[in-house]
């Protein structure tokens, strides 16, 4: 359960008043994905490894997840975790609409990949671990 407050803006009469409004959000349940092996559809030897580290520690995911009218380089669908190359990370409604969609957004460095794959893994692990821990 996420707790945020925001102002709003309400119309009295002729004047504008802002009050703070308390705004509770669940999160949502994960989702059921089949298993399939998607290793084909990576397109860099970069996503590719990222890819197999993920699968070989029983993460399944999804590359190229269409939401809305933005591609996901790579998705744990079941966790709400979007993995993107930070190149993209400069579209702010790209991380809008995946924020408004619940996602977890993680950016990765093509160079950081390829050096130190295992600081990459250990964010995604511990945004899945903070979602587990969500969830129980």
């Amino acid at each position: 359960m996420i707790l945020k407050i925001k102002w709003r803006t309400k119309k009295v009469l002729f004047m504008k008043v802002s009050l703070p409004a308390l705004s509770i959000r669940r999160r949502k349940p994960p989702y059921l994905v089949p298993v399939n092996f998607e290793e084909h559809k990576c397109r860099k030897e970069c996503e590719r490894r990222l890819y197999q580290a993920l699968f070989s520690q029983n993460y399944y995911v999804t590359p190229y997840v269409q939401c809305g009218r933005f591609v996901i380089n790579l998705a744990l669908i079941p966790f709400r975790i979007a993995i993107i190359d930070e190149k993209q990370a400069r579209i702010e409604r790209l991380e809008k609409t995946l924020k408004k969609e619940g996602w977890t957004i993680i950016y990765y460095d093509e160079d950081e990949l390829n050096e130190n794959l295992m600081a990459v893994l250990m964010k995604i692990k511990k945004e899945a671990s903070s979602y587990k821990q969500l969830l129980s």
